[in-house]
C-alpha cells in the first residue's frame, strides 16, 4: 500500500495572509521616520525669576526717561540736554541707572523727526529695548 502524503494547507481558502502587508507597513514606518526633518520651533524668552542676586539686580535699575517737548527739546533723566549732546546723555543714564532700556515720552505736539532722532541716538550708544509713551490732554481721549 502506497501511503498517500496528505498535504496540510496552511490557510483555509477563506483567509488571507496579512504577512507581506505588514511587512510594508513597517517598512513605510521606517520609511517616514527616517526621512522626517525634526523642526525645532523658537519661542519667546522669557525672563523668570531667579536667584536672589538676580532679584536685585532688577529692583537696582531704574527706567531711563527720554521727554520730547513740543518744540523739540530733549530732557533725559530729569536733566536738558542739547541735540548735539544727546547720544552722550542717554549712554551716560544708561550707565547710571543700570539699565540698556529706555523709555521715549513724547509730547502731544512734538514732531515724528524728534522722536527718530531720539531713536538713532539711542540704538547708536547701546539702547537695547525702547518703549513709547506719549502725555494725553487733560480732556482725555478724543
Amino acid at each position: 500500500m502506497k501511503r498517500r502524503k496528505v498535504r496540510r494547507q496552511l490557510f483555509s481558502e477563506g483567509e488571507i495572509d496579512l504577512t507581506p502587508l505588514i511587512d510594508c507597513i513597517f517598512l513605510l514606518l521606517i520609511f517616514f521616520m527616517v526621512t522626517t526633518v525634526f523642526i525645532q520651533v523658537k519661542g519667546l524668552v522669557v525672563d523668570l525669576p531667579g536667584e536672589s542676586d538676580q532679584q536685585e539686580e532688577q529692583q537696582q535699575k531704574k527706567d531711563v526717561n527720554i521727554h520730547i517737548s513740543a518744540d523739540g527739546e530733549f530732557t533725559v533723566g530729569g536733566s536738558k540736554v542739547a541735540a548735539p549732546a544727546l547720544a552722550g546723555a542717554i549712554k551716560g543714564a544708561m550707565e547710571e541707572f543700570n539699565n540698556k532700556n529706555i523709555i521715549i515720552q513724547g509730547d502731544v505736539e512734538s514732531k515724528h523727526k524728534d522722536i527718530v532722532y531720539v531713536m538713532d541716538m539711542a540704538y547708536s550708544v547701546g539702547a537695547e529695548g525702547m518703549a513709547f509713551a506719549i502725555e494725553q490732554e487733560a480732556g482725555g481721549v478724543e
